[in-house]
């Protein structure tokens, strides 16, 4: 029988390591492209992205502290991702007065029917689930830490 550090258990963890990193990255660039800093509350995703980055280096040279470190960083991160999927869902909401399709019929519209179309951004220009590719990140960071060997050895 295997245990937990011999087989393919180190190869899956660096290759979710991997695509927590080409996750971030390509997150980077996507805020890069919208220029995604304009406003404060923006910069909490750039935050978020190297708060990733950090956990994903404290893993790839992992200690009993620096794994504890790291899953307490993604938290946070997760906890962003899920603000920031708010925002963009209330950003698009309070936008929909203004949409040139919308803007008539915005006042007579019920109130789950104005949250759906901001959710499915039917109205306004923010992206919804954008924020959600940060949990995504981070959640890769955290899997990357479940039956650590450093874990066991530290404990022991």
């Amino acid at each position: 029988m295997m245990r937990g550090d011999e087989g393919s258990g180190p190869l899956l963890r660096r290759g979710i390591l991997w695509l927590a990193g080409l996750v971030t990255v390509g997150i980077a660039v996507d805020l890069a492209a919208d220029r995604h800093w304009t406003q404060p509350v923006q910069v909490i995703a750039w935050a978020a992205l190297v708060l990733t980055g950090v956990a994903a280096l404290l893993v790839g040279r992992p200690t009993r502290t620096r794994l504890q470190v790291a899953r307490a960083l993604v938290a946070l991160v997760i906890v962003a991702s899920v603000l920031g999927v708010w925002e963009h869902v209330e950003s698009n909401y309070d936008a929909g007065e203004l949409d040139y399709v919308y803007a008539d019929a915005w006042g007579g519209l019920s109130e789950p029917n104005r949250w759906w179309l901001a959710l499915s951004k039917t109205v306004g220009p923010s992206p919804p689930f954008a924020p959600g590719a940060l949990a995504q990140a981070a959640l890769c960071v955290l899997l990357a830490t479940v039956r650590h060997p450093a874990l066991r050895r530290e404990t022991a």
